[in-house]
């Protein structure tokens, strides 16, 4: 009876090891609220866009591992918190885009800090800009799974999605108010 009971409960391990995601990625609220800009021209107007819907499409879209957003109570192997940064120079048309990527362990341990950098020459326009970020995302984002995640090790180690309520709490509150407009540029 004993037997049975240890071999229950070894394939109930081994189920749950099974559905847990491989990762999960935490992108701070501040790039779902609030929009970030860059100047197309030295003289021009702002491009204003949200980076938070633009790079969570472009982690569904390109990484190939079992990849789900952070959500507590989900089991994974990884967390991993993603800040991303887009950059362009007018003057040399260059896109810079980076990602600044943590990566956390089970026990909540930070195992590795990366910066992943990369950039696209050309001359950006206002009608096609999202195109041109969200190709510095995709370029970005297979630098990620190639360089990064293809070499973290597979273990049976596994960390809960809870612990992205505490990377949200690690970031400093923005102190705007709900209501505060932009004001516009003349």
């Amino acid at each position: 009876m004993k037997k049975l009971h240890y071999i229950l409960l070894t394939l109930l391990i081994v189920s749950a090891n099974s559905f847990a995601q491989d990762f999960q990625y935490h992108i701070h609220e501040r790039y779902y609220n609030h929009y970030d800009n860059m100047r197309l021209t030295a003289y021009g107007d702002l491009h204003v866009y949200l980076q938070g819907p633009m790079i969570e499409k472009a982690i569904n879209k390109n990484l190939m591992s079992n990849t789900k957003k952070c959500e507590a109570g989900v089991d994974s192997k990884y967390i991993f918190s993603i800040e991303p940064q887009v950059f362009y120079n007018p003057t040399m048309t260059t896109l810079h885009g980076e990602l600044k990527i943590r990566i956390f362990t089970s026990q909540d341990v930070l195992k590795d800090s990366q910066l992943i950098k990369v950039q696209h020459q050309g001359r950006i326009s206002s009608q096609i800009a999202n195109s041109h970020i969200n190709k510095i995302y995709d370029a970005l984002l297979i630098k990620l799974e190639n360089k990064i995640l293809d070499k973290l090790t597979k273990d049976d180690s596994i960390i809960n999605g809870s612990f992205c309520t505490i990377i949200k709490l690690s970031r400093p509150k923005n102190n705007l108010k709900k209501d505060y407009k932009k004001s516009i540029q003349a």
